[in-house]
């Protein structure tokens, strides 16, 4: 007879594969994530600007604000960002900026000379 803590076991078991294995594809292109953002892929070629990020929690749910600088295209990043954001279940929005669960994530980019700095912001919707 199976027990009914080796069947959850096994279930968690193959859970954490599935997501390790979708985490990978993911973030094929990417590597690491932003700080502060538990699952925000930073592309390849792209490097955070250290302390220049804010995260916090408040009453209405987290507030994180990071930046990364690129010599990457801005299409190129955009185009990373919108195929990369649909696949971890962010929907595009009307004004380029992706909703889930309840939070808006916005993405702004500057140029600094042949650079792109982004600025990612997550915030309660």
């Amino acid at each position: 007879m199976i027990k009914p803590r080796f069947i959850l076991c096994q279930v968690v078991a193959l859970s954490f594969v599935l997501l390790t294995a979708n985490a990978t594809r993911v973030s094929a292109g990417a590597t690491g994530f932003v700080t502060g953002f538990y699952d925000l892929p930073l592309m390849v070629g792209m490097t955070e600007i250290p302390d220049t990020g804010v995260a916090f929690e408040t009453i209405s749910g987290r507030i994180v604000i990071a930046f990364a600088r690129s010599a990457k295209a801005r299409q190129d990043i955009e185009e990373f960002y919108r195929k990369t954001l649909s696949q971890l279940g962010w929907q595009n929005r009307v004004d380029k900026s992706f909703e889930r669960e309840g939070e808006v994530l916005s993405i702004e980019y500057l140029t600094d000379g042949p650079n792109v700095i982004i600025q990612f912001s997550l915030l309660p919707k």
